[in-house]
């Protein structure tokens, strides 16, 4: 997380997820501890928070709508550990795509993705918050409606490469080496059902990957 993004988080904590409650910027400092967070507390932080928070009197924020909702999609779709299962209730769909758009920004070496229904929608809504010169592959089942011409375009600024093929069933993706099994097809996931992802471990990661590449090559 950004400083900005956990300096919002420990408002909420502090307002205990309420609107409007005023809380003290000096409160949010002596809550902030380097050794856990790993970066160092910066005084722009508030300003940079703002949409999130809002000031509300002199050295004084509160929480918005906005930065209520953001902290409840972190604490809904975050995993427990680096490896196991995440749960989306249905209808959330949001939560589902702002999970996997993190993951995707912050790709450095490549992203293998495998999907059996594919659609126009997964550009905006996923795709382009990859890196554009990061390697990116699609092995896809089916277009049911826009993907094969959006994804030419796409192509055109993105280090991008689709392959279809009817060889596989289940749905996965792998972003620097770490494999996830995603229940759902990417283009509506959690949207009128609910949606299960599984992060892997380094070893089943490893797997994982062979298995697209063999797709990939059409063995």
């Amino acid at each position: 997380m950004s400083g900005e993004e956990v300096f919002v988080a420990i408002v909420f904590f502090l307002a205990k997820g309420k609107k409007k409650l005023e809380i003290e910027i000096k409160s949010v400092k002596r809550n902030w501890s380097k050794i856990l967070i790993g970066k160092t507390y910066n005084p722009s932080f508030p300003y940079r928070a703002q949409g999130h928070i809002d000031p509300c009197g002199r050295g004084k924020v509160c929480l918005t709508e906005e930065g209520i909702e953001y902290i409840e999609s972190l604490i809904q779709v975050l995993p427990l550990s680096r490896t196991g299962l995440t749960l989306f209730k249905k209808g959330s769909t949001h939560s589902f795509d702002k999970f996997l758009r993190s993951v995707f920004k912050k790709a450095t070496k490549n992203v293998d993705i495998a999907d059996t229904y594919v659609a126009g929608n997964i550009f905006d809504n996923l795709l382009d918050e990859i890196p554009k010169t990061i390697p990116t592959r699609l092995l896809y089942g089916s277009d049911i409606g826009g993907f094969i011409s959006k994804s030419k375009r796409f192509a055109r600024e993105y280090n991008f490469q689709t392959k279809e093929s009817r060889q596989f069933h289940d749905r996965f993706l792998i972003v620097d080496g770490k494999g996830y099994i995603v229940g759902p097809s990417l283009k509506d996931a959690a949207d009128k059902k609910p949606a299960t992802l599984v992060v892997l471990s380094d070893l089943d990661s490893k797997k994982l990957s062979d298995l697209f590449s063999d797709l990939w090559s059409g063995k």
